[in-house]
Parts: C-alpha cells; sequence; structure tokens
C-alpha cells in the first residue's frame, strides 16, 4: 500500500473536518438571539436568529375554502366510482387504421 497517499488523504480529511466545524461555530457566533430569553420582553428571537418586535396590529384574513373543498369532493366521489369498478366512457380521439 502506499502510505504517503493514506497520509495525504487522512490530512485532507482532517482539514476538511476542521474547516467545516468552523463555519459552524461561526455561524452560532454570529447569532443575535437564540430563543426569546436572549431578546427585550417586546420582542422574539426570530428563525433568522434575529430580535424582532412583535407587531403592534394582527391582521386575520378571512380565506374561503368553498371551491377548493367542492373540487376535492367531486375528485372524490370520481375517485370512488372508478375504484368500484365503474366504466367512464371517454370519447376516442385517435383513429385505428
Amino acid at each position: 500500500m502506499n502510505k504517503k497517499a493514506d497520509l495525504a488523504l487522512s490530512v485532507v480529511a482532517v482539514i476538511l473536518a476542521s474547516v467545516i466545524l468552523a463555519m459552524y461555530l461561526i455561524g452560532i457566533a454570529q447569532r443575535e438571539c437564540s430563543s426569546n430569553r436572549d431578546c427585550s420582553d417586546n420582542a422574539y428571537c426570530g428563525n433568522d436568529y434575529q430580535c424582532h418586535e412583535y407587531p403592534s396590529k394582527i391582521i386575520v384574513q378571512d380565506n374561503n375554502y368553498v371551491p377548493a373543498a367542492l373540487i376535492f369532493g367531486i375528485a372524490i366521489i370520481v375517485a370512488s366510482y372508478i375504484l368500484k369498478g365503474g366504466k367512464i366512457k371517454l370519447p376516442k380521439l385517435i383513429k385505428e387504421d
């Protein structure tokens, strides 16, 4: 076996692992906060690890799910009819010669 190649591969692996660990530790060190306790009383810790103030006004949107539920219900009924063994006759668009 080539001992120099094994040594070089080991050195490269150790250096690569050290670089990845250093990048991870630098990322942790640059965070402003890790939990809500690290922020003031009127702020929270966001997904970007920054302290954000609570919004003064909460906006709630009314959503209408009736069209989506109707389409979903029709799809379930058609799928159950097909699985039950029903045949759906579709027009033949391709003519066989």
